[in-house]
């Protein structure tokens, strides 16, 4: 099947209530696209407080993802911030400032398999990220994989996204780190020679419901932070961008997934107070990280706190996304997607189209699945909005503030938004419910604001 082209533009409309500033230029796939320059970002040392002081509103914008000559030293390759937020169906990364995404399928391959894969070179570095296979050794074994759109085809790339990641432990967030930090050395490096990698800031999240696995989050968030702090080895085995290189990770964070994305409404990349964070000066607020495995929620008391206790932060785990559509695809679908992950990239490039059709390339006949799709979608929409009130039940005579934000917050946005209106009417929908622009960017956003800071403080 060939997929008709769009002619909207992804993502969710402006609330009419808040505006955040959109912080990068939209990506391509290819990964090429650069984020627009931010002079002396790295030069603010503001410490990150709750408070907030009114400032002219200015756009985000993080500094080009290129290393600075004077950085360099013979065979060294510098790595200021490398910033990755783990999705189910998608990796996000800031490495330097410069977005990219890779899609979270992950082969493994037998290393003959893995010798005879390519048949040809690829031609530009840009290609890596449609080609990569990279080999890695792990507990003293050397093992082959297939990463991204190369792997997407693969009958076995797609097992994990239906069933919920234990990001802590699962391969598949590592090998990304790999590919990823390959994918920006074969872009920015100056030769392939500086095999040496040396990330001074990485960064990650981890979802609530994992973080409650421990006695303390902090618990969870070392062992995940520990996963990727220290060194690590990996081989290009792509034709064309062959290398091996030796990463040395220096210090390694992990982070709470959606409460900590308040950040990204609170700051913008120069570490300034974002005006439009006033919104919330005088309502706690409700964000919804909408996922493709679980939706987490975190209650924040006024002006964007951080959550008071465990109580304020929980997990909708048994109302996955991805199993909702993956039952529609097998009822009502499944001659037109042989797999939940083509589905679920249907819905996306198509949710904002005013009508969602496919073509099918051989004969030219287009289906209309717009109905099917956006009842189902409604469906889930009215589950969604049950479920979180039943977790966070209003006060008498109180109201909250809710933000949308992950992956699919922009898909659900036109379905919650109905619901919510035939519940309590268009001015509580307009005013207490606010999905921002490139809110699925919103956690790898406040990854970049944050590792900003801390990178800033540490200089002085």
């Amino acid at each position: 099947m060939r997929k008709r082209k769009r002619n909207s533009v992804k993502g969710g409309l402006v609330s009419p209530v808040l505006s955040v500033p959109k912080h990068v230029n939209k990506p391509k796939h290819d990964g090429k696209k650069q984020i627009k320059s931010m002079k002396n970002a790295i030069h603010c040392h503001i410490k990150l407080t709750g408070g907030l002081s009114p400032q002219p509103n200015d756009r985000m914008d993080v500094n080009e993802g290129t290393n600075h000559p004077e950085e360099e030293t013979m065979g060294i390759f510098k790595i200021k911030r490398f910033n990755k937020d783990s999705g189910n169906s998608v990796e996000q990364f800031m490495v330097n400032g410069y977005y990219f995404e890779i899609v979270t399928n992950v082969v493994e391959l037998s290393e003959k398999e893995a010798q005879a894969h390519f048949t040809s070179r690829i031609d530009e570095p840009k290609d890596f990220l449609k080609n990569m296979l990279i080999a890695t050794v792990m507990d003293g074994q050397e093992r082959f994989f297939l990463v991204g759109q190369a792997a997407e085809e693969h009958q076995l790339a797609n097992k994990h996204i239906s069933k919920l990641h234990n990001k802590a432990e699962s391969e598949i967030a590592y090998i990304c780190f790999l590919a990823g930090a390959a994918y920006y050395h074969v872009l920015h490096a100056d030769s392939a020679d500086q095999t040496s990698v040396e990330i001074d800031y990485f960064s990650t999240m981890l979802p609530i419901w994992l973080l409650k696995k421990g006695e303390k989050f902090s618990d969870m968030q070392e062992q995940m932070a520990a996963r990727f702090r220290g060194e690590h080895n990996v081989t290009i085995m792509t034709p064309g961008a062959e290398r091996t290189l030796s990463i040395k990770v220096a210090i390694s964070k992990c982070r709470i997934e959606g409460a900590d994305a308040r950040w990204a409404i609170k700051k913008n990349f120069k570490l300034e107070d974002n005006e439009l964070a006033n919104e919330f000066d005088e309502f706690d607020t409700l964000i919804h990280d909408i996922g493709g495995g679980t939706c987490d929620l975190a209650l924040l008391p006024t002006g964007l706190k951080a959550p008071k206790n465990r109580a304020a932060l929980e997990s909708l785990t048994d109302i996955s996304y991805l199993k909702h559509i993956e039952t529609l695809r097998t009822e009502k679908l499944l001659e037109f997607f042989a797999d939940v992950r083509s589905l679920e990239k249907f819905i996306y490039e198509h949710i904002n189209d005013s009508k969602m059709e496919l073509v099918d390339g051989s004969s030219g006949k287009t289906t209309d699945l717009t109905k099917v799709i956006h009842h189902s979608l409604r469906s889930y929409a009215k589950i969604y909005t049950a479920k979180v009130e039943n977790t966070f039940p209003l006060p008498q005579g109180k109201m909250y503030k809710n933000i949308y934000i992950g992956g699919n917050g922009t898909v659900l946005k036109q379905f919650i938004e109905e619901v919510i209106r035939e519940k309590f009417g268009e001015e509580i929908q307009q005013q207490y419910h606010i999905f921002p622009p490139d809110g699925g960017k919103l956690n790898l956003y406040a990854l970049e604001i944050l590792s900003l800071n801390e990178t800033a403080v540490a200089a002085l």
